[in-house]
């Protein structure tokens, strides 16, 4: 996929910027997982306070600081387990499908856009549940995912059926 003899186009380009950030964003789940098997959410209020220490004692009204203790203190203590099998299903699955992207398997953009309408079709019904600002970002970075590997798709197709013809035409080339 990012191998030679590959159109270097600008919407190549972006999507394989895209592609990497999904694979950053699967580890990163990956992690997120990780800590919260390790017991980490339980002590997030006491590491929030402590960042955040110093700067709500010389401002004690700090819009960031507080906010950051206020999402601290509201990280659920029960049912880690839905979290961390949660966020390790999502980390894989980004990150297995970005390798596969990346190889250039046949079968990873099909996979991946049907992973990715999961997604959003996920997002979207838990955003009308619960509201918040990430879900919406998320959805729109995956749509613009989606979109890129149509258009990466149809270009590897046409380059395909270019090369077929010239050396139909030409066999010697």
């Amino acid at each position: 996929m990012i191998g030679r003899g590959h159109p270097r186009t600008i919407t190549h380009w972006l999507f394989v910027m895209t592609i990497l950030a999904k694979g950053l964003l699967g580890v990163v789940q990956l992690v997120t997982a990780g800590a919260i098997y390790l017991g980490v959410l339980q002590q997030l209020p006491r590491i929030a306070q402590w960042l955040v220490e110093r700067e709500l004692s010389e401002d004690p009204s700090d819009f960031i600081a507080t906010h950051l203790l206020s999402l601290a203190n509201i990280a659920p203590a029960s049912d880690t387990a839905f979290y961390t099998v949660y966020f390790a299903a999502h980390g894989l699955l980004h990150v297995a499908i970005v390798f596969a992207l990346l190889w250039g398997a046949r079968w990873a953009n099909h996979a991946a856009i049907v992973v990715l309408c999961g997604f959003v079709i996920y997002q979207v019904f838990e955003w009308f549940s619960v509201g918040g600002l990430l879900l919406p970002i998320l959805t729109v970075i995956d749509l613009a995912v989606i979109f890129l590997t149509l258009r990466e798709n149809r270009e590897r197709r046409n380059q395909a059926g270019l090369t077929r013809t010239i050396r139909q035409r030409h066999p010697d080339f």
